[in-house]
């Protein structure tokens, strides 16, 4: 066989062969777009609903707003919450005790939260919070526990006093985390 020929051989099964693989690769294309959509679709959902969960977002915006903008904007609204806060405590009905208290577990939470420690809510924040962190640890989870008393009991009746050692412990908190300078 001259060599002409058989390159000539040689080229046509190799163009067939090119054309088996592309048939074959066609054929599988669908699919393989489809599994890479789906799979797209899932890690993308994942994120999304990891961001929501963990507060990853809203820190995020509170921090922009706070070194971009260059704005104190939560510091003013903590002060301008913990004034109101204080406004209920001295308004002095068990109602009124009751909103200070709700109203400071509330500044706490918003803190926290911009301070960057992860949580859904109050508690789960103060469970990342180191006691170097957070000095009056205890007194907190004390003033917590009260706001959930609070919350989910009715008939709860709250007496000045305690109401006024849970705006302390809360207080306290707020001026070691820098929430008031």
């Amino acid at each position: 066989m001259p060599t002409s020929s058989l390159s000539t051989a040689t080229a046509a099964t190799a163009e067939r062969l090119g054309q088996a693989v592309l048939s074959l690769y066609n054929a599988n294309l669908l699919p393989l777009e489809i599994f890479a959509v789906i799979v797209t679709v899932a890690l993308i959902a994942a994120t999304v609903i990891i961001i929501i969960n963990t507060g990853w977002f809203a820190v995020r915006v509170d921090r922009v707003r706070h070194v971009i903008l260059r704005t104190d904007i939560p510091k003013k609204h903590a002060k301008n919450a913990w004034d109101a806060a204080q406004k209920h405590f001295f308004a002095g009905n068990p109602n009124d005790l009751k909103m200070a208290v709700m109203e400071a577990d509330n500044i706490l939470n918003d803190a926290l939260r911009y301070a960057g420690i992860n949580g859904a809510n109050l508690g789960d924040r103060l469970k990342h919070v180191k006691r170097n962190q957070m000095p009056n640890i205890e007194d907190v989870w004390a003033a917590h526990k009260l706001r959930n008393e609070i919350a989910h009991e009715t008939s709860f009746s709250l007496k000045r006093d305690v109401a006024e050692r849970a705006l302390d412990a809360y207080e306290t908190a707020l001026k070691n985390m820098g929430a008031f300078d």
